[in-house]
């Protein structure tokens, strides 16, 4: 049985136009996460948030919106909306090192905070009715911050725990720490994606060997560098340069 693989939400890129016509085009992804949703304390949609998650925009692409918030009562109200849309989970965004974003002690900048983070799962998982699962980062300054992370994360219902192996400061540059991933494979409670520099058919099925226990992997920026990458894993054909040019034409 194959990994399931999982497009990445990547904030001002993969947007509703792009997964319209990514997915109508080449596809190969088996679920595609929504870019984060930042809910206001005033519980109010603005119309580029509404754009996005309207169910009828996302119709035949199998869709997870994800939140990112560090106040409880605003993540269960945003499930609740999701759920009234249809939205079959939630996902909750502890890995995006944005510096706009962890100022405010959001994304990656929660995992700062691990006895706010407990309280917040706490409040979350007591009340949610969706399932969540949530996209992480190792820890916010120290990779070895994971070791206590994921003994709070395995005290909850998590549907899916999506390691991306770097923390805050790495951004998206050099070596991810794989050791870690592999001690998370052994030790998790919650079922695994992995994240993190899949930039070739290779680079995926080298995380399939290596890690078969794992669920799935989630693949963002080499499916945008390469949109005919999920395809070629499935053992179909390279992107030819008129595919090419008419996907770019078609998005702008």
């Amino acid at each position: 049985m194959r990994m399931r693989v999982d497009f990445a939400p990547l904030d001002g890129i993969t947007k509703v136009v792009f997964r319209q016509v990514w997915h109508r085009r080449f596809g190969g992804a088996d679920r595609y996460f929504i870019p984060f949703f930042s809910p206001t304390d005033q519980h109010v949609v603005t119309p580029r948030d509404r754009r996005e998650l309207d169910p009828e925009a996302n119709r035949g692409i199998p869709s997870v919106p994800q939140i990112m918030t560090r106040k409880a009562p605003d993540f269960l109200w945003a499930a609740e909306l999701m759920e009234d849309l249809g939205y079959r989970e939630v996902n909750l965004n502890l890995g995006c090192p944005s510096g706009t974003v962890t100022a405010k002690g959001k994304g990656s900048g929660f995992l700062a905070r691990p006895e706010e983070l407990e309280r917040f799962l706490d409040e979350v998982f007591a009340s949610v009715h969706l399932p969540v699962s949530v996209k992480t980062r190792l820890g916010y300054q120290e990779p070895e911050e994971f070791y206590k992370l994921l003994e709070l994360y395995n005290r909850y219902p998590i549907a899916c725990l999506t390691i991306h192996p770097r923390v805050r400061p790495e951004l998206y540059k050099g070596t991810v720490h794989r050791d870690l991933f592999a001690w998370a494979v052994q030790e998790s409670r919650i079922p695994l994606c992995y994240n993190g520099d899949l930039l070739t058919v290779e680079d995926i099925t080298a995380v399939e060997r290596d890690f078969p226990t794992v669920e799935a992997v989630m693949v963002g920026r080499g499916a945008v560098a390469d949109p005919a990458l999920l395809r070629k894993l499935r053992g179909d054909p390279a992107a030819t340069r008129k595919e090419l040019e008419d996907f770019t034409g078609e998005l702008y």
